[in-house]
């Protein structure tokens, strides 16, 4: 960390250095070299009133996150498949109405979907603005498995899925 920068730069480098995970007043102190505990606490009080990060309350810690992150609640949920550029409506309501369950805590997140014909499982993590898990399906009743991406963009998701050796395909969803 470059300690010629002021304390608050150094506070919002740091926080989005650590992306999802958040970071508490002892690590923002440790990694920005920041001498006293309570210097970090008045400037992280000071960035939030700015509207500059983020907190949540964790047990007995406050988690500190930049606002250039996404946090693991943002994906949780059922969503609703309402379009794809690569399957008309047709296919993607052929055996049921299409959705992706996402279930998660910290930066981990599992969940399922159905969507026309592939029904499967996935389990990822937050990386930054987007979620990366790898996925086993059936599609077809054929076994298949790869890694996908979703991405919040406004108030839809986008769900790609990626085979191994194969397709790719997006979703988009809505909740």
């Amino acid at each position: 960390m470059n300690t010629s920068k002021p304390y608050k730069q150094r506070i919002l480098e740091c926080l989005q250095s650590v992306g999802a995970r958040g970071a508490t007043n002892t690590q923002i102190r440790e990694a920005t070299h920041i001498p006293s505990y309570q210097q970090v606490y008045l400037l992280t009080q000071e960035l939030l009133w700015e509207r500059k990060i983020r907190s949540e309350r964790k047990g007995s810690r406050w988690i500190f996150y930049s606002f250039d992150t996404l946090s693991v609640e943002e994906f949780v949920g059922e969503w609703q498949v309402v379009s794809s550029p690569d399957f008309d409506r047709d296919y993607l309501y052929m055996d049921t109405t299409p959705y992706i369950q996402v279930e998660g805590n910290g930066v981990k997140l599992t969940g399922s979907f159905h969507i026309g014909l592939i029904q499967g499982e996935f389990d990822g993590r937050l990386e930054g603005k987007r979620v990366l898990f790898s996925f086993q399906a059936m599609d077809e009743l054929e076994p298949v498995h790869g890694m996908g991406t979703m991405m919040i963009q406004g108030e839809q998701m986008e769900f790609r899925l990626h085979y191994h050796f194969g397709d790719d395909w997006t979703f988009i969803c809505e909740r």
